[in-house]
């Protein structure tokens, strides 16, 4: 078998087993495990994660890491931005764990990452990385891994001109907050997977069975992010991992898989698997 046949399998696996993939944010973190490093993605394996997303930055010296920009005050202890950094410096970065103590955990490399999880049995969405696709997308297919990659992005004009040069065969998922922005990304030779939708009420024409149906019709696959990122912005209308966890897991994941969406992003995949499979 050879490895494009390997990775077909495996999607249909994931998809017989429930008909809904868990993306794991970041791995699965917490306590001495780390968010965006090889033991958050092994973690979220072991949670039951058929996806692992991670976010990718690259140094002034042209190297990538992952790493999620932003974050560096609670992860790292510094206030620069990762992206201004050299290759040096960020090697010698340190995190800091979920009891905020120093640990010799290092940011990890992209290309460590990627050979880590090769031929797995996860895909990966390598996130946040459409600054720099054209390196991004060389480095995935030196790994020989586009097969096992969706890349993610607001699907500007430049980046689709480069997905279409450089991984025309590599899964993609626009971010959307309007349908129209399909009609932009059908124009290039892209691999359409599907679509990432974001939605803050239950009208958004995102929630209609004529907009899911149609999406399944072309057999595209639907993205949600179920993840809760602060007190007041929504993904999904509400309908996320603090409402499934705090309040009614019914109202909050299954309404999301009553939908007929067909990836959901959490940041607890065992607790989601367990409430899919238990349905």
């Amino acid at each position: 078998m050879n490895y494009t046949e390997f990775r077909e399998n495996i999607k249909e696996e994931i998809c017989m087993d429930r008909g809904v993939m868990i993306a794991a944010h970041r791995g699965t973190s917490g306590a001495n495990i780390i968010q965006n490093t090889i033991g958050a993605y092994e973690n979220a394996l072991l949670h039951g994660a058929d996806i692992l997303e991670m976010d990718v930055i690259q140094t002034v010296d042209g190297d990538f890491f992952i790493f999620h920009n932003g974050q560096e005050p609670g992860l790292v202890g510094t206030d620069q931005d990762i992206r201004t950094m050299t290759t040096e410096q960020v090697r010698n970065l340190r995190f800091f764990n979920g009891m905020q103590e120093r640990v010799m955990e290092p940011v990890n490399s992209f290309d460590d990452v990627l050979e880590h999880f090769k031929g797995r049995n996860c895909l990966i969405n390598v996130d946040r990385s459409w600054f720099y696709w054209r390196d991004v997308i060389r480095a995935i297919n030196r790994h020989g891994m586009k097969d096992q990659i969706i890349l993610k992005s607001h699907a500007a004009e430049e980046e689709l001109e480069i997905l279409a040069e450089e991984g025309p065969d590599i899964m993609y998922l626009p971010i959307l907050r309007d349908p129209a922005v399909l009609d932009r990304v059908r124009r290039y030779k892209v691999n359409l997977y599907g679509a990432e939708v974001i939605f803050e009420t239950e009208d958004h024409v995102f929630c209609s069975g004529e907009f899911i149906e149609g999406m399944h019709r072309d057999q595209k696959k639907l993205w949600v992010n179920a993840i809760t990122l602060d007190d007041t912005t929504k993904l999904t209308a509400g309908h996320d991992d603090n409402s499934a966890i705090l309040q009614d897991m019914d109202q909050a994941w299954g309404w999301l898989v009553d939908k007929g969406y067909d990836i959901i992003q959490t940041d607890w995949p065992l607790l989601l698997k367990t409430y899919i499979n238990g349905r």
